[in-house]
């Protein structure tokens, strides 16, 4: 056993020696500096030969870790690609969420907000901007209150979710955002019926990071959420 550890050390040595000798010596990729089989510098930098093509060993751990660029089993670590996106805008239809004319959540609406939660938990993300709208029936101050009402009581769901109330805010646009214009003809029923679009609750989730790998999983997780549609700003 003594001379196993002898000529081991004098391996070690030897090669040492060589490396710090050879004016051609790279010093090249670093090694696992727990149970390594390579010689290596004080910062656990591998020595190389001036070839650059092999790595100088020292007898210690001839089972020990592998090395990129000294062992044929030993793999580059990948580098996992993160993606930022300025902006995903989740648009939930108010039939989703609200009766006609009321702000108080529908048992669908919970549902889709807590689908909403759960993929708000799964990244990172800068703000969420809860932004109300209502149709043309009711005068500008009724609507005003009425769309800000319907953003509070989204963000209310959200936080009641485990989602942190300081990084959401909310704000009522009223009627100012119509994205159909109102009919001047037909039942009353009809016109109302008409104006659902306008009728809808947006939720800009700012600054969302994720796995490169993850996104289209994502998108597609918040596009099954019934009564909801997605735009997506990279």
């Amino acid at each position: 056993m003594k001379n196993f550890v002898k000529v081991a050390s004098l391996a070690a040595t030897l090669a040492l020696a060589a490396c710090q000798t050879n004016p051609n010596t790279n010093v090249m990729p670093k090694e696992d500096a727990v149970n390594s089989r390579h010689v290596a510098n004080t910062e656990h930098q591998v020595w190389k030969n001036g070839t650059d093509d092999l790595c100088w060993q020292t007898g210690y751990y001839p089972d020990g870790n592998a090395v990129v660029g000294c062992d044929a089993t030993a793999t580059k670590v990948v580098t996992e690609t993160i993606v930022k996106q300025k902006s995903t805008t989740i648009n939930f239809d108010a039939n989703a969420l609200f009766d006609f004319n009321k702000s108080t959540l529908r048992p669908m609406g919970q549902q889709a907000l807590a689908a909403l939660a759960t993929a708000l938990k799964s990244v990172s993300f800068d703000q969420t901007i809860v932004v109300g709208h209502t149709d043309s029936f009711g005068s500008d101050a009724y609507n005003d209150r009425l769309s800000l009402r319907r953003a509070e009581a989204v963000k209310a769901y959200l936080v009641s979710q485990g989602i942190n109330a300081a990084s959401i805010s909310t704000s009522g646009m009223g009627e100012r955002q119509l994205l159909v214009q109102p009919l001047t003809k037909g039942t009353r029923a009809a016109r109302i019926a008409a104006e659902q679009p306008n009728r809808r609750v947006s939720v800009d989730v700012r600054g969302v990071v994720i796995p490169a790998n993850q996104v289209d999983r994502w998108n597609n997780f918040l596009k099954s959420v019934p009564g909801v549609n997605v735009n997506v700003v990279k």
